[in-house]
């Protein structure tokens, strides 16, 4: 694979954001104006990878720190052009938003994956993250979830992860 870069967002980058989000398969897609707010709102904490000279958005990781909160953060969405998935964008760009809300002075990180993404429970755990036990917890399919964590009937996997100095 070409080599890529990471950086942090651009408000014009929304677009390009949107739609590839649409193509990353069992993510919950959002309304454009969210991909929109995230880029324009939250650039310190959002980033996408790109190949050089390109310009063309390969993944990105959408994310913000909690204003009742400053020491946790919440990541909102990570997606990898499915072509290039399994080459590493995925782990760099979780690794820079985790490099950047520790810089910022965060301990904690929280996110939510639907219970049928099993590739992305899978990567998470590997790097780390924790099933958070702190709620109304039920089983399906063999995995651990919050019942009705997004609303009633969507049940979630919400993780954690404690931030030290190699995260």
């Amino acid at each position: 694979m070409e080599n890529f870069q990471i950086r942090n967002v651009l408000e014009k980058d929304f677009t390009k954001i949107a739609k590839l989000a649409e193509n990353c398969n069992i993510m919950e897609t959002e309304r454009n104006t969210i991909y929109h707010i995230f880029t324009k709102f939250f650039k310190n904490t959002s980033f996408v990878a790109e190949i050089p000279g390109k310009r063309e958005v390969t993944g990105f990781i959408l994310g913000f720190i909690s204003q009742k909160n400053p020491k946790e953060a919440y990541i909102h969405q990570l997606c990898v052009k499915s072509q290039l998935r399994r080459k590493g964008i995925a782990k760099k760009l979780l690794e820079k938003f985790l490099k950047g809300v520790r810089d910022f002075g965060c301990s904690k990180v929280f996110l939510i994956i639907k219970p049928e993404n099993r590739v992305s429970i899978k990567f998470h755990k590997k790097l780390g993250f924790e099933l958070y036990e702190n709620q109304k917890l039920i089983e399906i399919n063999g995995q651990i979830v919050v019942k009705d964590y997004d609303g009633p009937g969507k049940h979630m996997v919400v993780f954690y992860k404690y931030l030290d100095n190699k995260s």
